[in-house]
């Protein structure tokens, strides 16, 4: 039987029906604003967009730390802290619910079906409103005592205690005024402020990437999330900011991949994830 797999961001919901490590369904629904009662519309859309199919369990990535099935910290979500919809949605489904934070459901995705499937060690970067960050340790996702992998809140900046999220996600571009699908437009029309952006932004991530490599030397990088979009424009960068500041030499070319599942992929992670 197929599981129901959500991802819900910031602006837009994305869910898939997912069976035989297959999508049968794949859409996203636009989220107006991250708010409960236009989330809750969005739920009720979905019920009625599946209800001809049968599913054996939900998942749910969300915008924040998951703990005990419950949000506890969501910075760039704050509405969903300690709001306990599981109920609530399993009656509007007909089936168990699991909730998971959303860059955990990606990375476990692109190990089971995307860019780094067949590695045993991977870290996974959503780039977006937030930096977030899911690991995997042996073929299994690494959650410490619950919340592992919250690279985005990682203080890299100590005399003004801010964290990486400033400086490798949306948060970033705020100066330049312009939203990244903006400057990405402009980069691509061959805008020089645009791509200088985009450099800066792939510095600032090859900094962080080297931090985890130094940490967790892991076998391989997986970029997700919309920004990732602009892959090509701040790639370089972060590979060279990052074989820069990684101390063994054998591990300053990490392989830094976009991922293969796109915008679809925290919605299948979910997914993978409720059957386990």
């Amino acid at each position: 039987m197929p599981t129901l797999g959500i991802d819900v961001g910031a602006s837009k919901v994305r869910y898939v029906i997912w069976e035989g490590n297959q999508a049968l369904l794949d859409e996203e629904v636009k989220l107006p604003a991250p708010g409960r009662e236009e989330l809750g519309r969005v739920f009720q859309e979905i019920s009625q967009k599946i209800k001809e199919t049968k599913v054996s369990t939900v998942g749910v990535g969300l915008p924040g730390t998951v703990e005990e099935e419950m949000v506890t910290y969501a910075p760039n979500f704050p509405t969903l802290l300690e709001w306990d919809f599981k109920p609530e949605l399993e009656k509007l489904l007909n089936a168990p619910v699991r909730l998971f934070n959303d860059a955990k459901a990606f990375v476990f995705a692109e190990v089971q079906a995307g860019a780094a499937k067949g590695k045993q060690n991977v870290v996974g970067l959503t780039l977006g409103s937030g930096l977030g960050g899911g690991i995997v340790f042996n073929g299994a996702l690494y959650l410490g005592k619950g919340t592992a992998g919250e690279v985005g809140h990682e203080i890299v900046d100590l005399p003004n205690r801010r964290e990486a999220e400033d400086f490798a996600s949306a948060k970033f571009f705020q100066k330049f005024g312009k939203s990244p699908d903006e400057l990405r437009q402009l980069a691509e029309d061959g805008d020089q402020t645009a791509k200088q952006a985009f450099n800066e932004f792939g510095k600032n991530l090859g900094t962080i990437i080297a931090n985890l490599v130094n940490l967790l030397d892991p076998e391989v990088i997986v970029l997700g999330g919309g920004i990732a979009g602009a892959y090509d424009f701040f790639i370089e960068e972060t590979k060279k900011a990052a074989a820069g500041l990684i101390v063994n030499p054998n591990r300053k070319n990490i392989e830094i991949k976009k991922a293969a599942l796109g915008n679809s992929a925290g919605a299948i992670g979910a997914a993978i994830l409720a059957k386990i």
